[in-house]
């Protein structure tokens, strides 16, 4: 079973420092060797790991950024579950996934995001949040969340219902845990939301947030129709 190697806040922004601090032809040097996907220096049991989603980024990253996001994800996933030990207590430790972003995947985390204004300002020549500096935005890790939250049963079936959204639904759904993650609610919302015509962010952000509002007080479970029922009467209500 795999031994899932962790790097700690602290070791990721010296990783991130390090970086900062090369002189400018090193830094142009590492920049060739990741536009190649060459990367070293990482623990050779993710070797399987890496070559399959590197592949899976290089042959849908020329699509649109959220294909490589959704296939991404679903091949992280494919990967990462419970017959190898990675459990969602697992897949909540930033350590874990502060590792695969800076030492596994620094190549294509820095290809799928640049560094953000604010980090340019800070001296920073990588994105510091989606390598490793907020729980809710490092890349890797929304991938995992978002693919789990969705699941329909098979890749196929999951694709098919996510397909035709955007980067912004990964946050939009991630981002929104509330008091915790209701799975079969989760999951029944991205299979309604899918089959709706009229989608757009702000539509879905609306969703989000009545959801959240009503699970203050009422629980889905056990309303008329279980979730599927509750998840109709929110769409129908909200998408008219």
């Amino acid at each position: 079973m795999m031994q899932y190697k962790k790097l700690s806040k602290e070791q990721a922004k010296q990783f991130i420092d390090d970086i900062d601090k090369l002189p400018d032809a090193a830094f142009d040097d590492l920049l060739t060797r990741w536009s190649n996907y060459q990367v070293d220096g990482y623990d050779a049991g993710y070797d399987e790991l890496r070559q399959s989603v590197i592949e899976t980024f290089k042959n849908s990253i020329e699509i649109s950024d959220y294909e490589a996001d959704l296939r991404v994800g679903l091949c992280l996933y494919n990967q990462l579950n419970a017959k190898n030990g990675f459990t969602n207590v697992v897949a909540n430790d930033d350590d874990v996934w502060r590792y695969l972003s800076c030492i596994v995947f620094p190549d294509i985390t820095n290809k799928r995001y640049s560094p953000t204004k604010a980090d340019i300002a800070d001296g920073h020549r990588l994105n510091t949040k989606r390598f490793y500096s907020h729980t809710r935005r490092i890349w890797l890790k929304t991938l995992w969340w978002y693919i789990h939250l969705s699941w329909q049963g098979t890749d196929a079936e999951t694709y098919d219902v996510l397909k035709n959204f955007g980067s912004d639904t990964i946050s939009d759904l991630y981002e929104r845990p509330g008091k915790g993650y209701r799975l079969a609610l989760y999951r029944e919302l991205m299979r309604q939301y899918s089959a709706i015509g009229n989608k757009s962010t702000s539509l879905f952000n609306e969703i989000q947030k009545r959801n959240l509002v009503n699970c203050r007080t009422v629980e889905p479970a056990l309303t008329e129709g279980s979730e599927k029922g509750y998840i109709s009467r929110l769409l129908d209500e909200l998408s008219k």
